[in-house]
């Protein structure tokens, strides 16, 4: 646990360890206090000695706990600790009960330091008992008796911090883990959407791509075959006329069927955001981020469509009078309908005055009971701002192109999200 990032912390209610470790040392202090108060030389027992097993009890139970505890209000508590437990040894007792508080000090030191230093003390201590046994002239054997329990419940400890640290990593690292496997559930949600989407668009580019191959292709070869015809119609009569009549028959039937095949394949209505989304990756520039909300596909056809020609609007004076790198278009949901924002990192202009395109942006969000307001400010760039009430829509409200572009100026702002095309 050497060089970790332990802290101190209150003791819990339901923290067993540390409560565990303050009973078991608290039974025995009160061992050796009880063995001096009853033994036959207790008169000879100095009043320092009973200090000094107070302020290892005390000191004890406050550096107690489950968690390792190194602030510096801690280490001064653990070398008050040790002092006093050897000061209690050197002053009566040494060769008697006295050695037992030093393996207190062994039980804490798990807590407050790391093997590098505990294991050094226990040596340290062990040492300095056996010189107190010498010089009482008692049995130095019994230092060693002592080094042992020492060392032991040193080793004891570490084992419990080192349990302990373990735990607690593994919690963060679970907890680490479900963040992550829920951000991986959303995104995995937001991939199968956006495929979903994409196989969407993709098949209705494909149902266009047929649609406009059988107009161009077998249409055009079906008009021209009506045509021919209708000139072999004035050169022959007779009973060839009555087949020539049915040929024709047929032929404007099979006109007919195709045109209708081509307009069903071509009434497939492609999602709002799927044309923006095309739109901004058929510009080369500016690099386009989009934040689309999903109540954009839900709304009637005259804000979907004012929508995205705002969008295209937007853009295009972006990309051709700003000279912008990058865009960001963002469609939210309003308490009244939907907000629409266009902005970009072009030139800006101190004096803007408002062309074909921004009037008739205007225009079309004013068909439909919007408001739209736009900005230059002084730091560059350009801001339009639109909102548009979806209440108020119908599908009958009357849509006008907007003018020809102009060079419009355009503000610098900040990505606002994570969709980025261009």
């Amino acid at each position: 646990m050497a060089g970790g990032d332990w802290r101190a912390v209150p003791w819990r209610k339901n923290d067993f360890v540390a409560w565990g470790s303050a009973l078991g040392g608290a039974v025995t202090w009160l061992g050796v206090v009880a063995s001096a108060a009853l033994n036959y030389r207790r008169g000879s027992v100095p009043l320092i000695w009973w200090v000094l097993c107070v302020i290892v009890l005390v000191t004890f139970l406050a550096l107690g706990g489950s968690t390792p505890r190194t602030s510096t209000r801690d280490r001064v508590l653990f070398t008050i600790l040790t002092l006093s437990a050897v000061a209690a040894c050197g002053v009566w007792g040494a060769d008697l009960m006295s050695g037992v508080l030093l393996v207190l000090v062994a039980g804490v030191a798990g807590w407050v330091v790391p093997p590098k230093v505990s294991i050094p003390l226990m040596l340290a201590m062990t040492a300095i008992l056996a010189f107190f046994m010498w010089t009482a002239k008692s049995t130095v054997v019994w230092a060693l008796l002592y080094g042992s329990l020492l060392f032991f419940a040193s080793l004891m400890v570490s084992v419990v911090v080192r349990e302990q640290a373990a735990r607690r990593i593994a919690a963060t690292v679970a907890a680490e883990l479900e963040v992550a496997n829920a951000r991986l559930l959303g995104a995995n949600d937001a991939l199968r959407v956006a495929h979903g989407r994409l196989a969407e668009a993709s098949k209705a580019e494909e149902r266009l791509r047929i649609s406009r191959d059988l107009h161009d292709g077998m249409g055009n070869q079906l008009t021209a075959l009506s045509l021919q015809l209708d000139l072999i119609g004035r050169l022959v009569d007779g009973a060839a006329v009555t087949h020539l009549d049915q040929a024709k028959a047929l032929t404007t039937e099979l006109i007919r069927d195709t045109r209708g095949v081509v307009s069903q394949l071509r009434d497939t209505r492609v999602s709002p955001r799927d044309k923006i989304a095309r739109l901004a990756r058929s510009m080369p520039r500016p690099q386009t981020s989009l934040d689309l909300t999903e109540a954009l596909d839900e709304v009637p056809e005259p804000v979907a469509e004012t929508v995205v020609r705002l969008v295209q609007e937007g853009l295009t004076n972006a990309a051709r009078h700003a000279d912008a790198e990058h865009a960001w278009v963002v469609v939210s949901c309003a308490p009244d309908g939907l907000r629409l924002q266009v902005r970009d990192d072009g030139r800006g202009a101190p004096t803007l005055v408002p062309g074909n395109g921004l009037s008739g942006m205007a225009e079309r969000v004013a068909l439909l009971g919007g408001d739209l307001t736009w900005s230059s400010p002084s730091s560059g760039g350009f801001i339009v701002t639109a909102s548009i009430p979806v209440t108020q829509a119908s599908p009958d409200t009357p849509v006008e192109a907007a003018g020809p572009d102009v060079p419009d100026t355009h503000n610098t702002g900040s990505p606002m999200s994570d969709s980025v095309v261009g």
